[in-house]
């Protein structure tokens, strides 16, 4: 049985609804302790083929409570019924119930990871296939934000962006799916490539998933694209487990995940991702531009040196322990609410 706290339940007709208050205040948070005004953030998931998601939303919370980023939405590019309720309760428990949730209608479904958990934990939306269409709620959300202000942050497939991307105009907005993306998007950061290049037929997991919508969204995504693709050395998730206390779902999550694979840490893709999207290069990492990304629809990529373009690719500035231990500190930071 569902655990829900005390609002009313979570209707796709609701999220619609909820979304102009929404869109006109943002999401409560401190003040940045940088100065620096919160990045509007969108993330987008796979959320269910892996545990690296939950940590990533988990910090990206946390620095939405510090006033680094401020989360517009959360999208599940995974139609699995059981993925839009894990973002649910990740929300939920960093005090954001009413983040707007998005789900795909027809991107890929996998799931092993998070259904065993989701039911333990207050959240209102029981199904994804009762969430918004996400590239329907990515065009409301877009519409209404400032010229060139958003980052979104893929840590899946780009199922949603390539959807995006061929959408037309809607009651929403008038433009095409690309002319808003130019319009609003200021940076995507997608978790997804090996870097410089993968070999032929063994392609990156989040690419290989939906081959023709990578290729779609690296050919032709009129703005900057950042692919992270950092993170296997990374391991985090260990101290959570042992330190998180019982309320917090996350460590929930990775429970399942290390018992299913046997094993007591992860590595952290997507953490990395989100981290780069609030906080930038920082002391974290350096960038090379020079040059593009061209995506193969098996899901390959290649890095062609030359000119620098929209492309570019993170490299490690910081040693890896050091990053592993600036995200499991976040990681263990209590939410506001």
């Amino acid at each position: 049985m569902t655990i829900g706290h005390q609002c009313l339940r979570f209707t796709a007709s609701m999220a619609v609804a909820g979304l102009v208050a929404v869109l006109s205040t943002g999401c409560s948070s401190v003040e940045s302790p940088s100065g620096r005004q919160a990045v509007p953030i969108i993330f987008d998931t796979d959320i269910g083929t892996d545990v690296d998601d939950a940590g990533a939303l988990a910090i990206l919370h946390i620095m939405a409570d510090r006033g680094e980023a401020r989360i517009l939405a959360t999208m599940s590019a995974n139609q699995n019924r059981w993925c839009a309720p894990a973002i649910d309760v990740i929300n939920t428990y960093y005090g954001r119930p009413d983040t707007p949730i998005g789900s795909s209608k027809t991107g890929p479904s996998p799931e092993e990871w998070y259904h065993d958990s989701v039911p333990d934990y207050p959240h209102d939306l029981v199904s994804g296939h009762d969430a918004p269409d996400a590239v329907a709620l990515y065009r409301k959300i877009l519409a209404a934000q400032p010229d060139r202000s958003v980052t979104i942050v893929v840590v899946g497939w780009l199922t949603n962006m390539a959807g995006l991307l061929k959408s037309g105009p809607d009651s929403s907005s008038p433009l095409s799916g690309s002319e808003l993306v130019e319009a609003k998007v200021k940076e995507l950061v997608s978790m997804g490539g090996r870097w410089p290049n993968s070999a032929k037929n063994e392609g990156e997991y989040n690419f290989r998933m939906d081959g023709a919508a990578a290729h779609k969204v690296i050919s032709d995504w009129p703005g900057k694209i950042v692919f992270t693709g950092l993170g296997r050395d990374v391991m985090t998730g260990g101290r959570l487990v042992a330190e998180a206390p019982k309320d917090n779902p996350v460590p929930a999550f990775y429970r399942n995940f290390f018992k299913g694979h046997k094993v007591s840490e992860r590595s952290s893709w997507d953490l990395i991702a989100v981290l780069y999207a609030v906080r930038g290069l920082s002391d974290y990492f350096t960038a090379v531009s020079e040059g593009k990304c061209v995506g193969r629809e098996d899901g390959g990529n290649e890095w062609i040196p030359g000119a620098a373009s929209n492309h570019s690719y993170l490299v490690y500035r910081m040693p890896q322990a050091e990053l592993a231990a600036v995200i499991e500190d976040l990681l263990l930071t209590p939410p506001l609410r």
